[in-house]
């Protein structure tokens, strides 16, 4: 069985809530007691992403963010400052969704009052010490946009004005509606049957509850974290950690070549991928051993 990464964070986000009220506790490591990165470790540990265990490791583990907040996707590593000092990296948490504003975004952590609990940016402590994200996961495969060609194929698509409700979801109380159709594509629908394409500064989110909502990509960027002299402007990874190659351009096969003390957790991190998706893409198991010069497909 596969799942695409946005159904993996999905289940990491899940995960995370079932620890909501957990005390937390300096250098916890988990389950009963948790500090921050205790318990992104933790969480992250259970799909295949083994990170390191301060924040600065942290900080350096996954890909670089460097973009809008509206960039962001879920199951993202977020990096917030110390409480004494907000150029040093101090804390960490887990991206869980943008609201409509663009501009504020809900996260799961430790928290040192509190345990495990979910905060918003808009929170002043958390917004003045929000350093930067990196991200973990695979990029979320985009839906695709619908320009005027497709909004004509969709037009020849709708036989009658009449929508059926199982194929549509409510967007406002005016009747508005939402057909998804089986590619991807979406179409607003008028309280009249008509259709319109909405706004290619639109995106389309459903947040938690079910609801959907049109989120306007956010002006607000997200800090750089390569500012920060605790991570090495090098590299995007911790010190001593051999970075994967770039995956190529045309989308072809990733191999690595086994080689002594490598371990399926190691190259699952190098790699940016899950130790699950490994053993599908080579027919192996957790318990296989690793041979020194067998290859290994990655992606």
């Amino acid at each position: 069985m596969s799942v695409s990464a946005s159904e993996v964070a999905d289940r990491i986000i899940d995960e995370a809530r079932k620890w909501m009220g957990t005390p937390y506790r300096r250098g916890g490591n988990g389950p009963k007691v948790f500090d921050c990165t205790g318990f992104t470790k933790f969480i992250y540990g259970k799909f295949g992403y083994e990170l390191g265990r301060t924040v600065p490791a942290q900080a350096g583990d996954g890909r670089e963010l460097i973009g809008k907040l509206s960039d962001l996707q879920k199951g993202d590593l977020l990096i917030f400052a110390a409480r004494a000092n907000k150029r040093r990296m101090g804390h960490a948490g887990i991206f869980i969704g943008l609201d409509s504003t663009g501009t504020n975004f809900q996260f799961i952590h430790a928290a040192v009052h509190g345990g495990i609990q979910v905060n918003n940016l808009k929170e002043t402590y958390y917004r003045d010490r929000f350093l930067g994200a990196r991200r973990l996961l695979p990029d979320f495969v985009p839906e695709p946009d619908v320009d005027s060609l497709a909004l004509a194929a969709l037009e020849q698509r709708t036989e009658s004005s009449v929508v059926p409700a199982r194929d549509t979801l409510l967007l406002s109380p005016a009747d508005r509606r939402i057909i998804l159709f089986a590619d991807g594509t979406w179409a607003v629908v008028d309280s009249l049957g008509g259709l319109s394409v909405p706004s290619s500064k639109e995106r389309l989110v459903l947040a938690e509850g079910g609801a959907w909502h049109a989120v306007t990509p956010s002006t607000v960027r997200i800090p750089d974290l390569r500012d920060l002299s605790e991570l090495p402007k090098t590299s995007s990874a911790p010190s001593g950690t051999k970075m994967a190659p770039a995956p190529p351009a045309d989308g072809s096969a990733v191999y690595h070549t086994i080689v002594s003390g490598d371990t399926l957790y190691a190259l699952a991190r190098r790699y940016g991928t899950t130790v699950s998706a490994i053993c599908q893409l080579n027919g192996i198991t957790v318990k296989t051993t690793l041979r020194p010069g067998k290859k290994l497909r990655m992606r």
